[in-house]
């Protein structure tokens, strides 16, 4: 076995890049314990506690929108993340269903750095000029945005407006202050755990497993980068 039996179960929490859970249908038959995904693409038969990235970025661009922004630039994290589609195309759905396409020269593609935020940021500023706002898809990127736009003399959010995504410790400390979506990673983790013990249970009565897949709720955090102190 892959496991030895004294274990209990087991929390995997590696980020779904690409193909990179490709292995799971292969190999997790022969796990013998019960096994948690973490940040996992739902999928049948397999449990997964994830944040419920498109619903987040549906929030982040409905703020944009309802503060009267049109021009509403992206800057995704790299593509082949599950996390980094999935935010992006609740922008491009988000736009659509307010009446407004979206084109590609709209979206610049991150490294979720903070130096991969300012080239794609300064990519948008040549390729979409008209710009009034912009939905960073993680605060690290976000934070090279803030510092392009302050070498360059644009005002946020006088003159753009600005969320990222993840609420991380430094997002109010920064300026201006990031209006974000938060993630409950304290509570992503407890989750986790939680439905781990439920399926160890399950087994200990000699019951079957039911795998679920676990979206966890966003929230938007509103800072000066999209409203006037």
């Amino acid at each position: 076995n892959l496991i030895s039996h004294h274990v209990d179960g087991i929390i995997w929490a590696v980020p779904e890049v690409g193909d990179n859970r490709r292995w799971v249908d292969e190999i997790l038959k022969d796990v013998p314990v019960p096994v948690v995904f973490l940040t996992m693409q739902p999928r049948a038969g397999v449990t997964t506690v994830s944040v419920d990235n498109y619903s987040g970025g549906v929030l982040a661009t409905q703020h944009l929108l309802a503060r009267g922004s049109r021009g509403i630039g992206h800057i995704s994290g790299p593509l082949e993340w599950w996390e980094a589609r999935q935010r992006k195309h609740a922008w491009q759905e988000t736009m659509a269903k307010a009446g407004i396409k979206v084109e590609e020269r709209q979206c610049a593609e991150g490294d979720w750095t903070c130096s991969g935020g300012e080239e794609a940021f300064q990519q948008l500023l040549l390729s979409f000029p008209g710009m009034d706002a912009v939905f960073v898809a993680n605060d690290q990127m976000a934070l090279g945005v803030l510092h392009i736009a302050h070498r360059k003399g644009i005002k946020i959010p006088g003159d753009l407006i600005v969320i990222g995504f993840d609420n991380i410790t430094e997002s109010p400390y920064l300026w201006p202050a990031l209006t974000t979506i938060n993630q409950d990673q304290h509570e992503l983790g407890c989750r986790a755990i939680q439905e781990l013990a439920n399926q160890i249970e399950t087994l200990q009565r000699n019951e079957k497993i039911e795998p679920l897949n676990i979206l966890l709720s966003t929230e938007l955090i509103v800072r000066e980068s999209s409203v006037n102190p």
